[in-house]
């Protein structure tokens, strides 16, 4: 005790030298590079910011309100025309977005004044036309300037494209021409492309902006959808008239990103340049120590050169938690060299135990009969039976024969416990039973003998439950003895599976000089007797709920096979799909007789 003890503290001390933490050397480089890019980042950050608001809010804007602005001031009468649209906006007879009926209009008017040039009119000119010439006249130009309007919006990408005017206090606005396209609707509502006409309440900042607009001076407003750029165009009898450019705030930032990615670029190539830097620093100082103990690991791995290996890692001189690693690891191979001997000696142990166990769950199943059709040479009966352990080997067992040529003998039972003891027991159980069987006699003797010689030198308090059923295959007549086993299941040959409930009898090999208890039942031609081990009921799925007898015989009744193998084989599927991954704690075993008919007498 005191030796190790000391070998303990001088490892606590060795530990103890190494002051200086891998973590701290690797968040040093990292902190350094981190600095470095945090800071080159937000100078490229405010220069994104800086261009993409100079591009949205000077350029563009600046190159539509120009746009709209020549193409108004082509016609050297716009300040008569907006003013009679003004004036007269109730009584247009507008088209928008398309020119089929303008065109005729165009056409008359043209073949009524050939003289009069729509471009070059002046205000006296058309002064001097009557007023249905001169409607006809407004209405034509505002189709021409709202199709080159439409033509300017599709050019340039933007939401809304329109040409408006307040007055007084700035609080409204009133549409004068709105350019619209293939996808925006047309109305009188906010988010489409307005009528002429259409009134709308400014929002605060909208009417801040119209109150300073001035010549030359253009305003910028924000809103959760858009970013509005108004530019100042003239005022006509006392009405400002404005050009507003609306952007889709989700296409500016779509522009935003794509010249972010020139940017990214940048900080990408920065990144990387310190990242080879700092990896360069962590694998010098960090990961080729590393690799000297991996490789010395390795080497150990496959040779088990335990002092070629132990020269490998004294060899490094880091005074950090990998100096303190590879001391560790010395000091382990150290410690494996002494449990390999150990180890072995055990694993050739356990290889041995588990060929026993493998030869002895051979010879269990060998004990049972698994030769189906079980009696051939005798029509009048069939049996087919199956017995699951949980572990290799198990206590559960079944067993048929014809102790005589008259008579079958079924037995199903269960020993307590599992794994090598139960089976050793239920091996002497079966022995016992089927010897006493051949000899004769009534099961509830049977049981109270093979009792007695269970009960000597039973220093384990191991016991069986079993249940027995010896059948007369001529009258169908049928004596039955159940120690504390599960009540058997009978189904008659019009009928449906049901459990038989009588009283059973103390359990086998409990306690010396008990008496057992008969049964009698009376079989007839198609009916079946079910019999099981306690495996069945008490499947549990991953809930811990039982299967139960409910549900057993719900699955024995949905199937109507007459087929035995298939009906067991259905049960434990159903049983199966019950407990799922759950794992099969006890023993399961399963046993279906068939009585066809009584044996006629030679």
């Amino acid at each position: 005790m005191s030796k190790n003890t000391d070998k303990l503290k001088e490892r606590i001390i060795k530990r103890k030298r190494y002051k200086i933490g891998l973590l701290f050397e690797i968040a040093v480089f990292f902190l350094i590079g981190m600095s470095i890019t945090g800071y080159l980042s937000s100078k490229v950050l405010n220069r994104i910011a800086d261009r993409s608001v100079q591009i949205e809010k000077e350029i563009l804007s600046e190159g539509i309100a120009k746009d709209v602005k020549s193409s108004i001031k082509d016609y050297d009468c716009y300040d008569w025309v907006i003013n009679y649209w003004i004036d007269h906006m109730g009584e247009l007879d507008l088209e928008y977005d398309k020119s089929v009926d303008t065109y005729f209009k165009e056409k008359d008017f043209l073949d009524k004044y050939p003289e009069l040039n729509f471009d070059r009119a002046n205000d006296a000119q058309l002064a001097a036309l009557p007023p249905e010439d001169q409607k006809a006249f407004a209405e034509i130009i505002f189709n021409r300037l709202l199709l080159r309007m439409n033509d300017i919006k599709a050019s340039y990408d933007v939401r809304y494209v329109y040409l408006f005017y307040t007055e007084g206090d700035a609080s409204t606005m009133t549409n004068l021409i709105s350019a619209s396209d293939s996808t925006m609707k047309r109305g009188n509502e906010k988010g489409t492309a307005f009528l002429m006409g259409t009134t709308i309440t400014n929002n605060p900042d909208e009417q801040e902006a119209f109150k300073q607009i001035k010549v030359g001076k253009d305003h910028l407003v924000v809103t959760d959808d858009n970013v509005n750029r108004y530019h100042f165009f003239s005022t006509i009898s006392r009405k400002n008239l404005i050009i507003g450019v609306s952007f889709d705030i989700s296409l500016i930032r779509r522009e935003v990103e794509r010249n972010m990615i020139i940017y990214v670029a940048i900080f990408v190539f920065f990144q990387l340049l310190l990242s080879a830097v700092c990896l360069f620093l962590i694998y010098t100082f960090a990961l080729r120590p590393l690799s000297v103990v991996k490789e010395n690991m390795d080497t150990y791995t496959d040779t088990k050169e335990s002092e070629e290996v132990l020269k490998g890692l004294g060899k490094i001189r880091s005074r950090n938690e990998i100096g303190a690693l590879a001391n560790g690891f010395g000091e382990m191979i150290t410690e494996i060299d002494d449990y390999v001997d150990e180890i072995k000696t055990i694993t050739a142990e356990n290889e041995r135990i588990t060929a026993e166990l493998d030869i002895a769950e051979q010879i269990q199943a060998d004990m049972l009969p698994r030769s189906f059709p079980a009696f051939p040479n005798n029509p009048e009966i069939d049996v087919y039976a199956t017995m699951d352990p949980a572990r290799q080997v198990g206590g559960d067992f079944y067993d048929f024969f014809m102790p005589d040529e008259n008579h079958v003998a079924l037995v199903v039972a269960d020993v307590t416990g599992k794994g090598v003891p139960a089976a050793l027991f239920m091996v002497v159980s079966r022995t016992l039973l089927k010897n006493r069987i051949l000899m004769g006699g009534r099961p509830s003797e049977i049981l109270t003998d093979v009792n007695t010689l269970l009960c000597e030198g039973n220093e384990s308090n191991l016991f069986v439950t079993v249940w027995m059923a010896i059948i007369d295959i001529r009258t169908g007549e049928g004596i039955a003895a159940n120690a504390g086993h599960e009540h058997p299941v009978i189904r008659r040959a019009d009928g449906k599976y049901e459990l038989v409930k009588y009283k059973h009898s103390m359990v086998v090999g409990v306690m010396s000089g008990l008496k057992y208890t008969d049964h009698t039942f009376k079989l007839e031609a198609g009916d079946r007797i079910f019999s099981y081990s306690d495996g069945v009921p008490e499947a549990t799925n991953e809930d811990k709920e039982l299967y139960g007898t409910d549900r057993m015989l719900d699955a024995l009744n949905k199937n109507h096979t007459d087929d035995l193998e298939k009906l067991l084989k259905s049960l434990r599927s159903d049983i199966d799909e019950f407990v799922g991954d759950a794992e099969q704690f006890d023993d399961m075993t399963m046993l279906a007789f068939d009585f066809h008919s009584t044996k006629k007498d030679n």
